[in-house]
């Protein structure tokens, strides 16, 4: 489970006190955040940036706001990362790359490790703001809009990433290592009591639920939707050949908040549960490096030995 963006304050400290409460009496969940760089990077100071393409100081969403508010951010990201959740890179400016070449992802990619290495000088802070980890140690990334192009995918590799997370694959695929980064993608879902569809992440069942609309009248309809898919999938793939899952949200309060609290409704019912892990994708990538590949091979064909009694009943899924 990850999230996209990470701008609202309010945002980080719910996720951070509800990831405390989940790991009160064991390590159940752990959460991996793409971070915009624009997120630390204050209204004031916004002109320490140029993305590529565009013109010095703009980006497609809002920056930062005042000092204190990326002095907050900073605080919670360091605090998460000390409790074992990710940080990784969703680029800076929130650009379409869709067309950039590999130099243009590059210079983006220097770009995010500059405003994290910078974070207290660039909005005059104290030097107390400063992140408690290296930008070497963020070592994933989604495209904003999942827009790529081949030269991301070069850049990345230059860069020392180890995995992306901007694709798509069917919802029982393991993933792939290709040319040295690991795809973990997401996956389309079938929305439970509909006949619609969409990607696992929220922005896309509120544009496939409401056309991108708030209807406070069909709000715990679409809450209970996303729940229901979301064991759907749990369940197709934890009786079938494992195949991780991946679930992207965003700190926006899409639809009022439900599908925070789908999520959250989620991560309780199955975060936990005999042979389950909600881990970091960071993790994911240290699991996928020591699977030898006929190892990998049996898991895709479902060849392994599974739990004598999957406890279906237990979390309200019929077997």
């Amino acid at each position: 489970m990850a999230f996209d963006n990470c701008t609202e304050l309010e945002r980080w400290r719910d996720l951070s006190e509800f990831a405390a409460d989940m790991n009160r009496d064991g390590d159940r969940v752990r959460f991996t955040f793409f971070v915009s760089g624009i997120n630390l990077i204050a209204d004031a100071s916004r002109t320490i940036y140029e993305g590529p393409r565009h013109r010095r100081g703009y980006s497609s969403i809002n920056f930062g706001g005042a000092p204190d508010d990326v002095h907050a951010r900073v605080d919670f990201m360091n605090a998460l990362h000390r409790d074992g959740h990710e940080i990784a890179s969703h680029a800076v400016g929130h650009f379409n790359g869709a067309f950039w070449s590999a130099a243009e992802w590059a210079r983006e990619l220097r770009s995010f490790s500059d405003v994290l290495d910078s974070v207290a000088a660039n909005n005059g802070l104290p030097e107390s703001a400063r992140l408690a980890f290296a930008p070497r140690r963020v070592v994933g990334f989604r495209a904003p809009y999942l827009a790529t192009s081949p030269g991301l995918f070069a850049a990345l590799k230059a860069g020392g990433f180890r995995y992306d997370a901007s694709r798509v694959s069917p919802a029982t695929a393991w993933p792939e290592e290709i040319d040295g980064l690991w795809r973990f993608n997401l996956a389309p879902l079938k929305i439970n009591g509909s006949g619609r569809k969409a990607l696992s992440m929220d922005y896309n069942f509120f544009v496939s639920q409401s056309r991108a609309a708030a209807d406070p009248h069909r709000q715990e309809l679409f809450r209970e939707q996303m729940v229901a898919t979301y064991l759907d999938y749990f369940k197709t793939n934890y009786a079938g050949n494992r195949a991780p899952l991946h679930i992207g949200h965003h700190f926006t309060g899409y639809q009022g908040g439900v599908y925070h609290e789908a999520l959250k409704t989620f991560a309780r019912t199955v975060c936990g549960l005999p042979e389950v892990r909600c881990t970091t994708y960071e993790k994911l990538a240290d699991f996928m490096d020591r699977l030898r590949p006929e190892t990998l091979a049996a898991y895709r064909q479902g060849a392994f030995a599974h739990a004598a009694a999957p406890l279906f009943g237990a979390i309200g899924l019929a077997p």
